[in-house]
């Protein structure tokens, strides 16, 4: 799927936007199974012409829960935060790949409390759901080691 940044930020506001949630521990977030389920719900909505976010509220041994999400953006900024995708970012004319990212959000995970990483472009989101849960597992598995470290 490819977007202009007026059409992006349409489809949000109109929310053309499937969610859906999960409340898990951060060892059941990791599973392959939690991941794949993810993964499949976020092509399954690009599939249909929609974009999808997958939150997953991760509760941890120690501390607050951490936001992880699964969210489809046109470049690496919180989908929560779209009115960013200004001119100084991106040109409103041209249409631009709808790609995949990873986002976790912590006050742990680092000084700014955001993470995000793509983990599919356009192209790459027609992979197996496997292919990308094997890129995403380790991704999560280091990140909210982080956390856990940072709150020792």
């Amino acid at each position: 799927m490819k977007l202009t940044v007026d059409d992006y930020l349409k489809m949000i506001a109109d929310n053309k936007v499937q969610t859906e949630d999960a409340d898990k521990t951060a060892s059941q977030t990791q599973q392959k199974k939690a991941l794949t389920t993810a993964v499949e719900f976020m092509q399954e909505q690009l599939n249909k012409g929609y974009l999808g976010q997958y939150r997953f509220n991760v509760r941890m041994k120690k501390g607050d829960p951490v936001n992880f999400r699964l969210e489809n953006n046109l470049i690496n900024i919180p989908m929560d935060e779209a009115e960013r995708l200004d001119p100084k970012l991106l040109d409103e004319g041209p249409t631009y790949p709808v790609n995949l990212y990873m986002v976790l959000e912590s006050d742990d995970v680092n000084k700014s409390g955001l993470r995000i990483d793509e983990l599919a472009n356009e192209t790459d989101q027609g992979q197996p759901a496997s292919a990308l849960v094997d890129k995403l597992q380790p991704w999560l598995a280091d990140h909210l080691a982080a956390v856990m470290e940072n709150r020792a």
